[in-house]
């Protein structure tokens, strides 16, 4: 039998795709345009799964937490989703995004878990209290196609509870995913599966996905790789990575490994042929190029990101010889809530950028700069601190909207100031340049140096690359001394590695504002800035041996 996988993973909200300057991209009403073209062509033989992270990064999907996303996954037809860690932002059901006394901190995740209609899965995820898997999500699933037993195991970063709001998920283990992985196969295998795959919020990133076999480009260090190096051979048939926003496609010790990038750009495609009783034929499998979900594309292409290659035309976009238009039923069941936010998204902010603002994870940015900066003003703190991994998308040029803010800080993350010694600020921007996978620290107030290359033959935990610290002016930083320090509640709660500083800091220090959202303190705050923004960089984050 052969049964085409669809993968996709980090919607992150953007159900009803991009629109902007360039053609228009991503969006469920287009993927099911493509999803019903393999169907077509391929005897409905197909097989739709997530990897993950299907919310959080939407003024559409934020307001009405998740529920859209969840919506048009039921009509597309999803088997499974693997559980990511920004599944867990919204907290209990309603505005706060903290759970208060009395409130369910998986509330939000409950409901969008009961109204969906495919499982969430995660092997590696258990209660503390009782050591099963949540009564709301699945370890694995069995599902037919063409007559052939498909086990789908599921998989959640260990890392976790560092890349969410850690108060969400303290009922919560994730554990080493091999033996999760092991034991959960050998039962699928028990149960009759002809072939067991895996959808997993744990990634990896490929420079290079031309050739299947080449991994030359694939960073050995990623989580995926250091899992499949531990993976007893013939475990699993495949894996569908997420979390990293990275691409891969390509067979890792004979398993086709597949992910596409992030937000509904593209999609992964995997060809297997099974016989029930005797399993996958390994030698036929194929994985596909990654596909990018287009309306138009650069004649010549099948991508369509703006600029197209020079002398290149927009042409309708046709795939397995069918057009490719946008399902009528699926944006006729996004349409009211996209309508819900229509106006909000499109308020002035009384700001405009002279040119874009761009992000960096792994060294200064432009962006980065201006929202720490911006930080700092309005708190009147010595220094700000802003994680490279919260903000998510470049900030265009022109006159300034709601939704261009919104969407690059899209999490309900609310300020907080921190009375923290030098020597405390200092360890949190150690701790945070350890490895570099979860990005580096923007600033304001502080200068600092990175050497990438220092200490490299020690264990991460050990390592110091840090080479120097200073406030703004060059003068040191006193490690006695204590200083106001304003950063996203996030990170003053523990996430992205704070959380063996914060966690010693007494309680009277830390002071969280919950009247008003990052988001809604940028967009505030713009307009009080000398117009128009200009972008710049001066120097306050240096990174050596990159």
């Amino acid at each position: 039998m052969h049964v085409v996988i669809v993968g996709t993973t980090d919607i992150h909200g953007w159900f009803d795709g991009h629109r902007g300057a360039g053609p228009r991209f991503g969006g469920v009403a287009l993927l099911a345009s493509y999803v019903d073209a393999l169907r077509v062509q391929n005897d409905n033989h197909v097989l739709l799964v997530d990897s993950g992270d299907l919310f959080q990064g939407t003024l559409e999907s934020n307001f009405f937490e998740g529920e859209p996303v969840i919506k048009a996954y039921n009509l597309l037809g999803y088997a499974a989703s693997a559980v990511g860690n920004h599944e867990f932002d919204y907290g209990p059901v309603g505005p706060t995004s903290i759970a208060r006394a009395g409130d369910d901190p998986l509330g939000a995740l409950k409901k969008n878990a009961a109204m969906a209609s495919f499982p969430f899965l995660a092997a590696n995820m258990t209660e503390k209290a009782t050591g099963a898997t949540p009564a709301w999500a699945r370890p694995y699933t069995m599902v037919e196609v063409a007559g052939a037993r498909i086990g789908i195991i599921g998989l959640s970063t260990p890392d976790t509870p560092n890349v969410t709001i850690g108060a969400n998920v303290r009922t919560l283990s994730f554990g080493d995913p091999v033996p999760a992985t092991v034991a959960a196969a050998a039962a699928l295998r028990r149960q009759g599966a002809d072939a067991v795959i895996v959808i997993a919020h744990i990634g990896g990133k490929c420079a290079d996905v031309a050739d299947v076999h080449d991994v030359a480009s694939c960073g050995a260090e990623e989580e995926v790789m250091r899992y499949l190096d531990r993976l007893p051979p013939h475990t699993i048939d495949a894996f569908f990575a997420g979390h990293t926003h990275q691409q891969m496609r390509h067979f890792i010790h004979d398993v086709p490994v597949l992910q596409g990038r992030a937000y509904g750009e593209e999609f992964s495609t995997l060809d297997l042929w099974i016989t029930p009783r005797q399993g996958v034929d390994p030698s036929r499998t194929t994985i596909r190029p990654l596909t990018m979900i287009c309306e138009q594309v650069w004649s010549g292409t099948e991508r369509c990101k703006t600029p197209g290659p020079a002398g290149a035309s927009l042409v309708p976009r046709t795939f397995l010889a069918r057009a490719i238009a946008p399902d009528a039923k699926l944006a006729e069941g996004m349409k009211p809530y996209v309508d819900r936010v229509a106006a909000k998204r499109a308020e002035s902010v009384g700001a405009t950028a002279a040119a874009p603002f761009t992000r960096r994870f792994d060294g200064e940015s432009t962006l980065g700069d201006l929202l720490a900066d911006l930080m700092r003003r309005t708190f009147e703190t010595d220094a700000a601190i802003i994680n490279s991994g919260g903000i998510r998308s470049d900030l265009r040029a022109g006159n300034l909207v709601y939704a261009d803010v919104f969407e690059t800080s899209p999490f309900d993350n609310y300020p907080a100031i921190v009375r923290m010694t030098g020597a405390q600020i200092r360890e949190v921007l150690r701790l945070t340049t350890l490895n570099g996978e979860r990005g580096i620290m923007q600033v304001s107030g502080l200068r600092y140096t990175v050497d990438a290359a220092k200490d490299a033959g020690k264990p991460a935990a050990e390592r110091d690359r840090i080479v120097s610290v200073t406030l703004a002016d060059g003068s040191p930083l006193d490690p006695s001394k204590l200083y106001r320090v304003v950063m996203p509640d996030f990170l003053a709660l523990g996430g992205d590695g704070f959380d063996s500083v914060t966690s010693t800091i007494p309680a009277d220090r830390i002071e969280i504002l919950p009247s008003r959202t990052l988001h809604d303190v940028f967009a505030e705050m713009l307009r009080t800035l000398p117009q128009p923004l200009t972008p710049k960089l001066d120097g306050r984050l240096t990174v050596l041996n990159h």
